[in-house]
């Protein structure tokens, strides 16, 4: 029998290597998923720093920090903030069965998702699990265009409800 310090020693050793192991590979995840979604981060960044203006009322975005979740997945949830209301936008980027990754949106509604997945002709780029559009790593370029008009729309129709509203009285 091996004495108890080696047995120790070996143990700890094993959960460092393993430690490392695991470190690198979120690292590696996080600048993979930090790439893909880079395009959408970037856009949400700018019409965020638009309503962080100095004389801006109409709302705020907030939210936009990729994380990794201990289920290893890349997510942020950008949080559209206006006067009256609230969306949600949740995009993820992580490992799917099979060892290919995606980006994951949930929060849009079905017109935009319907600009995502236009019926099973996209089917090689992307499908619906539920509520939530899966995509292709690649087409981080389309979902930031998408994602640019919800929050435009968002936005606007805030003011154009208010607009309405003065009209009507």
């Amino acid at each position: 029998m091996p004495r108890a310090i080696d047995v120790k020693d070996r143990f700890r050793a094993r959960l460092q290597e393993a430690d490392a192991r695991s470190n690198e590979f979120r690292q590696k995840l996080l600048e993979e998923g930090t790439r893909a979604l880079q395009p959408v981060v970037g856009v949400l960044n700018l019409m965020a720093e638009v309503l962080n203006e100095e004389d801006n009322v109409h709302g705020s975005i907030t939210g936009l920090e990729a994380r990794i979740d201990q289920d290893n997945f890349i997510s942020l949830c950008a949080q559209l903030r206006g006067t009256e209301a609230e969306q949600k936008i949740k995009i993820t980027y992580g490992p799917e069965l099979g060892g290919s990754n995606f980006i994951s949106v949930s929060g849009l509604n079905q017109r935009y998702n319907e600009r995502l997945m236009p019926g099973a002709g996209r089917c090689a780029s992307g499908r619906t699990v539920g509520s939530d559009i899966q995509l292709d790593e690649h087409r981080g370029d389309e979902l930031a265009e998408v994602v640019r008009e919800v929050v435009e729309d968002f936005y606007a129709a805030q003011i154009a409800q208010r607009s309405h509203f003065a009209f009507a009285r």
